[in-house]
């Protein structure tokens, strides 16, 4: 495939903006695209068979200026014997700006490639769209450098080098195990859905983190687990939303850029940078049952279990009387368990269990039924249910408890009496309440001493309000659970503001955990602090949680809501006042990224014209407006599936607001994952090094496994566009690279040399492109460096025979003495075009040096042009 040179592009970049600076009153512009092959005599005929059909175009302006544009440009064609080898574009029209007037032009453009399309097009504006599509390069070149530490995969795009990843190996370096550290209090997200304080992460436990290469939340085990002391915290707060971290300055964070996840040290950290968060949190749950029987004030025993009583008896050779002795009770009470006389009392049936050796929980399981107490029956679940999720939820929020009480706080009637009902109805007890009118609130009680022992045997995480956190077995819950438990802490705590929905604790974990779980609904949320001191009755801080995004308040209300239907009507008027916008849930991928996926598959990104502002990177999108103004518009099956799951990624990025520094001596923890990575705080966060020189190797092949994988992800999908692959980095680590089974077939047949380089990043891939001229001797940018070699060589040999600057290379034009112009790229194109005119003129060879290149930038510092001369003169 032939392609565009410097001087042909610049000129079709001129051409093209020719012509799309020309606007039309009506439709007169002519476009006319000519296949390759095809007879142009045909094409002469049919536009004037189009001469004729324009005779019917009723305003009189519009039709002589068809008529004469046609005419133009037949003239124009009869001047070709047969039509150009790769097919003609032409374009004609009046360009006059002025109504009434007329002055006819025609454009012709003969490609560099084939035509395979043929148009006719009468409109406002000229179709300049295959003419752009020239423009773009298809055919690269795949650019990888390596070393035992990092890797860097690019392409090389014409003059242009494109990063697409980046990524650091888990090979440990010379630091101490446990240095990259998070502060006590920091929650840990586990894979069975617990959300626990990192200090208490020790021990057998799941967590869950990001498969870097699927870029989705999975699963891994904790492998190591310490405690160190540190004198400086970083606290991280990121923007929409806002989540809060604090850790130590060596901690690892995963950062996003231009398609790359790039891993930064806490203290590398910028206001510009972009984390990443998990869009939601998918947790399976299970039925959490509860040991409901040990609770109640009194049991029936059945006849297994009195024999089972007795004969465990009989086995200790105890009599009647001797067991009572022991637990201080009457030969009576023994006798009448033995025989079913009486129902069991729970403490004395308890020690006669432990006495005789029998499990006490079951013992109540198999062989009891709770009995009447006092002429009350309360139901206790066996498991949390909807309903019992919902009372303690409601309890945490606004509840307390006494030794034979629960007591719950609600200043709406209507709420207290959706409670009364439902929860009189599912423990089957009733209920008192009352309005306190010097308090302003009504008081709901539960009067039930089994209630408060199940309460606070089940859940000890209830405690007191600064100390409670909310229970694991909701956390474990099935989703059902874990929204009803939610709906009834946001029906105490909860409340409605102009953009959203808000909760208010001063507990600072039961925020932060709230906050992870509305993620399992992908329930977005930001957590603010607030330092409390306009409330005259406490001095304790007040933590907020606010959900403010469209998709995260309908999210809230189809699965959570709120009891108070004046509250929940008010949540639906907030959320109809709501634009599909979100700063929150923001595609991943870079808008330029995206454009090549489309223009890889043949499609044109003027077909999403109101979203051009996204493919050149100058914002970001929400995945909303990118499925209804991308996504939805794609008929090609495979660009789909890919857009698809971009869009279906689990990460969000999210833009860091502010980092602050301190100097203090705390304690902090860190844990070592499988998966090098976790979720603190709602943000990604990489784990700690590696802690053993054992572990070296396999960190190696991991890394080398990981550089395969992105090679595989960035190269194979661009088929024949793909000219070959290069591979640079240290001699010995490129040969441990390809010397295992880490690149598949496809790939290997791809490679086409390997380099040795003293570097890696940025640098090392200047260093692959400086070194691989002889793979790349055909290609445009080569050739820049070869010929801009020549001239720094020649200027130190013999400064006469170079020239730089426009004062200097303007004299050697004038005198004919320039060989080769050289002119940076970032001269304006009609100041080139002049000098390239100049350069004919003179029989000189033009050159146009981009700045991809050190050599090319180094000629933009010399002024922008330089000349390489036939004979030297005298500067």
């Amino acid at each position: 495939m032939t392609k565009l040179s410097a001087p042909q592009r610049l000129h079709l970049k001129k051409l093209i903006k020719d012509l799309k600076s020309q606007k039309a009153l009506h439709t007169e512009f002519i476009t006319v695209y000519i296949p390759a092959g095809y007879d142009i005599s045909k094409i002469i005929g049919h536009l004037a068979d189009e001469q004729g059909t324009a005779s019917n175009i009723k305003s009189s302006a519009t039709r002589k200026n068809v008529q004469a544009g046609l005419e133009k440009m037949i003239q124009h064609l009869k001047n070709f014997k047969k039509t150009p080898e790769n097919g003609l574009a032409v374009f004609s029209g009046n360009t006059a700006s002025a109504e009434g007037r007329q002055d006819i032009k025609v454009w012709s453009f003969e490609p560099p490639t084939p035509l395979n399309i043929r148009i006719y097009r009468c409109d406002k504006h000229f179709i300049t769209d295959v003419l752009d599509e020239l423009l773009v390069e298809k055919e690269v070149y795949g650019l990888v450098v390596l070393d035992r530490r990092d890797a860097n995969i690019a392409l090389l795009k014409g003059k242009t080098i494109i990063n697409l990843q980046k990524t650091h190996s888990e090979v440990p370096g010379k630091f101490k195990a446990g240095g990259q550290c998070q502060v006590y209090g920091t929650l840990v997200q586990s894979a069975t859905g617990n959300i626990l304080k990192i200090e208490n992460c020790s021990g057998a436990l799941t967590v869950q983190g990001m498969n870097v290469n699927e870029r989705i939340i999975d699963n891994s085990p904790v492998k190591d687990f310490w405690k160190v002391k540190k004198s400086k915290i970083y606290k991280i707060k990121t923007k929409y939303p806002q989540l809060i971290t604090e850790t130590s300055q060596d901690h690892i964070f995963f950062t996003i850029k231009n398609n790359q996840i790039i891993e930064k040290t806490a203290s590398e950290l910028t206001a510009q940078d972009t984390l990443l968060m998990p869009e939601k949190i998918k947790i399976k749950g299970t039925r959490q049952k509860l040991n409901y029987l040990k609770y109640y004030n009194s049991f029936i025993i059945n006849k297994e279990g009195q024999k089972l009583l007795k004969k465990r008896r009989i086995e200790n050779k105890l009599l009647q009387k001797e067991l009572a002795k022991k637990l201080n009770a009457t030969q009576t009470t023994i006798s009448s368990y033995e025989i079913g006389k009486i129902n069991a009392n729970r403490i004395p049936l308890k020690k006669i269990c432990q006495e005789l050796k029998i499990n006490f929980s079951e013992f109540l399981k198999d062989y009891t039924l709770p009995s009447h107490h006092q002429g009350t029956e309360i139901y206790l679940p066996n498991e949390i249910t909807p309903e019992f999720a919902q009372f303690l939820g409601y309890y945490m929020g606004d509840g307390c408890s006494e030794k034979d009480r629960i007591t719950f706080f609600e200043q709406r009637e209507d709420v207290v009496f959706a409670y009364q009902k439902m929860l009189n109805d599912f423990f089957n007890i009733q209920s008192s309440c009352r309005f306190r009118e010097n308090k302003n609130y009504h008081q709901l009680r539960f009067t039930s001493r089994p209630l408060v022992r199940m309460i606070k045997g089940e859940f000890p995480e209830l405690k007191k309000a600064l100390d409670s956190e909310i229970p694991k077995k909701i956390l474990e819950a099935e989703s059902i659970m874990v929204a009803k438990f939610l709906k009834g802490i946001f029906d105490t705590e909860g409340y409605l503001m102009e953009k959203g929905v808000g909760i208010g604790l001063n507990n600072k974990t039961v925020i932060g955990q709230l906050q992870l779980l509305l993620l399992r609904f992908s329930i977005i949320s930001s957590v603010m602090k607030d330092d409390n001191k306009k409330n005259p009755y406490s001095n304790n801080p007040v933590f907020k949680l606010q959900i403010n995004e469209k998709e995260s308040l309908e999210n809230f209300q189809e699965l959570i809501d709120f009891t108070a239907k004046d509250k929940s009507d008010k949540l639906k008027k907030v959320i109809s006042k709501k634009t599909s916008k979100s700063q929150v849930r923001q595609i991943m991928v870079s808008g330029s990224k995206i454009r090549e996926m489309i223009e890889m598959e043949g499609g044109k990104v003027s077909d999403f014209s109101k979203v051009s502002s996204f493919f050149n990177n100058k914002r970001l999108m929400s995945k909303n407006t990118f499925k209804s103004s991308i996504l939805d518009n794609i008929k090609n099956k495979k660009l789909y599936n890919k857009l698809n799951k971009i869009y279906k990624h689990s990460l969000l990025p999210v833009k860091i607001a502010e980092i602050e520094q301190r100097e203090e001596n705390v304690d902090m923890v860190d844990i070592s994952v499988n998966n090098q990575n976790f979720i603190a705080n709602g943000i990604m966060v990489h784990n700690s090094a590696q802690r053993f020189a054992r572990q070296r190797e396999g960190a190696y092949k991991d890394h080398f496994k990981k550089i395969a994988g992105y090679m595989k992800d960035q190269f194979l999908p661009l088929g024949n566009n793909l000219k070959g692959i290069i591979i640079g980095g240290p001699g010995t680590t490129v040969n441990s690279f390809l010397g295992k089974d880490y690149i598949t077939g496809d790939i290997k047949k791809k490679i086409i040399g390997t380099k040795d380089l003293s570097y890696t990043g940025d640098f090392g891939l200047q260093e692959l492109l400086d070194k691989s001229g002889d793979l790349l001797a055909e290609e445009e940018v080569a050739q820049e460096k070869k010929i801009m070699e020549k001239f720094f060589k020649q200027m130190l040999n013999d400064m006469k025979k170079v020239a730089y600057g426009k004062k200097e290379v303007n004299k050697a034009l004038n005198m004919a003495a320039v060989d080769v112009l050289l002119v940076s790229e970032t001269m304006p194109e009609n100041d080139i075009i002049g000098y390239e005119e100049k350069a004919q003129e003179s029989g000189a060879e033009l050159k146009i040096i981009s700045t991809e290149t050190r050599e090319g930038v180094q000629l933009k510092d010399l002024g922008k042009i330089a000349a390489i001369l036939r004979y030297p003169i005298e500067q």
